[in-house]
């Protein structure tokens, strides 16, 4: 098909691909910088699916934000189980949006979410991995502690480990005996997100360290609540921060199997980024409570050589460890 998608043809997609692209600028910093290496094709489809998630999350996680709506979000998730029943009937096209979903007709991100179905056509993206995504949100509207790290793995595989299966058609993923590893790449991404949110998670009366975990290191949820800088829970956030490298580190293991044609360079800047998280919340000296760890766009281009070096691995050449401080 070249550079050109079916959707990237008609001026109404090409629009959507636009909106796609602006909620990821607006909404995936890192995911934007890292994406300059895809080609332009790989690019759209990537926003797009960002996208799709993207406004699921706001519907269920933020519905005063939501370009959609409504307010009650199991109504929410309702909605997009019923766009995804549409799409992968083949029936989702601009022309047809307002017959097919009329309560989207004056949504302003419309349009995104008809690039999102061109993209599901173009690469055949597998219904399952929305359909554990919109489970995986639905688990935040009905549990809020996590007793186990096998618990809390259960919801970093819907909500993270299906985002890294959706980017494998995408990126070119050559074997598909390497899907777990994309899998991990997303949990650690997740966990980091955990780590990083700690504060964020509290105010919307979420907590998802394990339980097992914070009784092991003597932090209870009143410590969380009063952002208790203890050395119990400097201990704690060591131990998950080791535990998100070396599912970084495992995840790596697939990387090797994207395209090189700046699909591997893309995932490898991602993972490289993301991991720099876990050091600036080393440099607050683990206080993720009064300041929210974060990477400049300078310190995302320092990563960048390392990245690139990661990217240069094949995926039978041993595995460069890159994580590990």
């Amino acid at each position: 098909m070249g550079d050109r998608t079916e959707a990237g043809s008609s001026d109404g997609l090409s629009r959507g691909f636009e909106a796609a692209q602006d909620i990821c600028r607006r909404h995936a910093r890192s995911f934007y910088f890292a994406s300059i290496f895809l080609p332009h094709h790989k690019r759209q489809a990537a926003f797009a699916v960002y996208a799709f998630c993207r406004l699921l999350d706001d519907a269920t996680d933020r519905p005063g934000e939501s370009a959609f709506g409504p307010a009650d979000p199991q109504r929410a998730i309702a909605r997009f189980e019923r766009l995804l029943e549409v799409v992968y009937a083949g029936r989702f096209a601009p022309a047809d949006l307002a017959d097919n979903l009329p309560e989207y007709r004056s949504a302003a991100a419309a349009p995104a979410l008809a690039a999102f179905a061109a993209t599901v056509r173009r690469y055949r993206l597998e219904k399952q991995w929305f359909v554990d995504l919109m489970n995986g949100c639905r688990m935040d509207l009905c549990v809020d502690r996590y007793q186990t790290w096998n618990d809390l793995e259960v919801y970093c595989n819907r909500v993270a480990g299906a985002v890294g299966l959706m980017m494998c058609p995408i990126f070119g993923l050559s074997d598909r005996a390497a899907l777990p590893a994309a899998i991990q790449m997303g949990n650690a991404m997740q966990l980091t997100n955990i780590l990083r949110d700690i504060r964020e998670d509290l105010e919307r009366g979420r907590i998802y360290l394990p339980r097992e975990d914070m009784d092991r290191f003597g932090v209870s949820e009143d410590d969380l609540a009063a952002g208790r800088l203890t050395d119990d829970f400097k201990s704690l956030m060591r131990f998950e921060i080791s535990r998100a490298r070396g599912m970084f580190r495992v995840g790596s293991a697939g990387l090797g199997f994207l395209a090189p044609d700046g699909s591997r360079q893309t995932a490898c800047a991602m993972a490289m980024i993301y991991a720099g998280i876990l050091d600036a919340i080393e440099a607050l000296d683990f206080d993720v409570f009064s300041k929210r760890a974060s990477i400049s766009f300078w310190r995302k281009c320092a990563r960048l050589p390392a990245a690139l070096r990661l990217a240069r691995r094949e995926a039978m050449d041993p595995l460069i460890d890159m994580f590990t401080m």
